[in-house]
């Protein structure tokens, strides 16, 4: 069972056709759009073919090809679609694998649930308000024929041209159309009620992969109404009578592989590893990353750090206010297994990503999951930064960090070095420890007139940066609180 006809047009079904593929199988992809190609990528494994295929252009492509399996991953909604196919697979005596969504209702006050298009239409012309149609270019007809309710529609449909046909086609107004890719976040679905002042929000019940959860929850946290047309199709064509004596269905992925991997006797790689940058971006400032690290961030699907490095990070990547294990793992388990899109991840660390960075907890974890290969990226850091704005060298410095230990634990051991090392660098939590390195060095002082002095670095790369020697009683006058950075110097 090498060669296998696919039907597809959504997420699972790319999905099914490019791990297939990979798995050297031989796949045909049967596309509705030029929409639907121009997502795939033809490879020697992989062939596309583009255009609606009514039941006797089915019969007469299987007829033409030898294939070993039918896979029917059409949307939900297809229902037509999907009772040719079964045909098909029956009168040519296939195997056929349908691929089913998982579709779980939700309850709620605000939530109305209709039929089909026609009802839901019939229910939209008693409300008042922008309506935001999410439920594409096919039934849009229904939608415009009444005048009044079509001048309240802002439509989203997909960027394709047969898409944008049909709304010119239905006379809708540049203003009114979202031509945007899916599935949407909550957050962007939010965005979009408020920017275009929704007070309904209409949805076919596509299941979470279709984008179905977040539209409703968005509607629910906006406290907007939202009507839900109903999933019938998959009901309808499951359990019916049928001729087609090996009839499969599965609504897991999982499943579906691991079924032809029974059937093949062979072993399918169903998930491509994501690549996980961990990335020093210098102390802020855009101007200190480097070209190889600007690259992989220019080409990354989501990006983690914390507030201060990602909000100066201009990106049409996902971004996550994140830098720790626990906070990180999570999200990349769950977009390896929803998302079949995400294929570089950077993680942004101030300074060097060898330099007293987290990076290398962060590693610990990450090479413990398999669907991942890390790469470390280093950084400028603030060591070599401030050493170059003050014009010395640093390979002869002892590095000590004071950020985020006690006192009592980093005290004893400044007290130790400075006896022994003419320079130290010290990386620091915040003014107050300058304050405290600042009293040791000036009992020092006082002790042995050793004249040491201390050379402060404020706010390094950024607009406000300052750098100054100065005598460690003069430190003491310091009142700006941010990040600092200090070479303590023996004359």
């Amino acid at each position: 069972m090498k060669k296998i006809l696919i039907f597809g047009g959504t997420s699972e079904g790319r999905k099914i056709a490019e791990t297939l593929s990979k798995n050297k199988f031989k796949i045909f992809v049967s596309v509705a759009t030029d929409y639907g190609k121009m997502i795939l990528n033809e490879n020697e494994n992989l062939k596309i073919l583009n255009g609606r295929l009514d039941f006797s252009q089915m019969k007469s492509l299987c007829e033409k090809n030898n294939f070993d399996l039918i896979i029917d991953a059409t949307h939900p909604f297809a229902k037509e679609v999907s009772e040719n196919i079964k045909k098909c697979a029956e009168e040519k005596k296939l195997p056929l694998v349908r691929f089913n969504r998982i579709v779980e209702s939700i309850e709620s006050e605000k939530i109305i649930y209709a039929e089909n298009a026609d009802d839901c239409k019939n229910l939209l012309l008693q409300t008042k308000g922008k309506i935001l149609l999410t439920t594409g270019s096919k039934d849009l007809k229904t939608f415009c024929q009444d005048e009044n309710l079509k001048k309240r529609l802002v439509v989203r449909i997909l960027p394709a041209i047969e898409s944008l046909k049909i709304c010119y086609e239905n006379n809708l107004e540049g203003k009114q159309i979202i031509a945007m890719q899916g599935p949407f976040s909550e957050n962007m679905n939010k965005t979009q009620i408020e920017d275009f002042d929704i007070s309904i929000l209409v949805t076919k019940e596509s299941g979470k992969t279709g984008g179905t959860d977040s539209k409703i929850k968005a509607a629910l946290d906006k406290k907007i109404k939202c009507i839900v047309i109903k999933n019938s199709s998959v009901k309808e064509i499951k359990n019916k009578n049928s001729n087609c004596k090996n009839y499969f269905e599965f609504d897991n992925l999982e499943k579906l592989f691991s079924f032809l991997e029974n059937n093949n006797k062979t072993k399918i790689i169903t998930q491509e590893k994501i690549t996980v940058n961990l990335i020093g971006v210098g102390m802020g400032n855009k101007k200190n990353i480097t070209l190889e690290a600007l690259q992989k961030i220019n080409n990354a699907d989501l990006i983690f750090g914390s507030e201060r490095i990602i909000s100066n990070i201009e990106t049409k990547a996902k971004k996550f206010n994140y830098y720790l294990s626990k906070d990180i793992v999570p999200i990349l388990k769950n977009y390896a297994k929803e998302n079949f899109n995400v294929k570089n991840v950077c993680i942004l660390f101030s300074g060097d990503s060898g330099f007293f960075s987290g990076a290398e907890k962060l590693k610990t974890d990450l090479i413990k999951l398999e669907f991942v290969n890390v790469q470390i990226l280093s950084g400028i850091s603030s060591m070599s930064y401030l050493a170059s704005k003050i014009g010395i060298n640093y390979q002869d410095a002892k590095i000590i960090s004071l950020h985020g230990i006690e006192e009592k634990k980093w005290k004893p051991e400044f007290e130790n070095v400075i006896f022994e090392n003419k320079k130290i660098f010290l990386l620091t939590s915040g003014v107050k420890d300058i304050y405290e390195v600042a009293k040791l060095v000036l009992n020092y002082n006082n002790e042995t007139n050793a004249g040491i002095k201390i050379a402060i670095g404020f706010q390094l790369s950024y607009e406000n940066e300052k750098v100054e020697i100065l005598k460690p009683e003069d430190c003491l006058l310091l009142k700006d609180e941010g990040l600092y950075s200090a070479f303590i110097l023996k004359v």
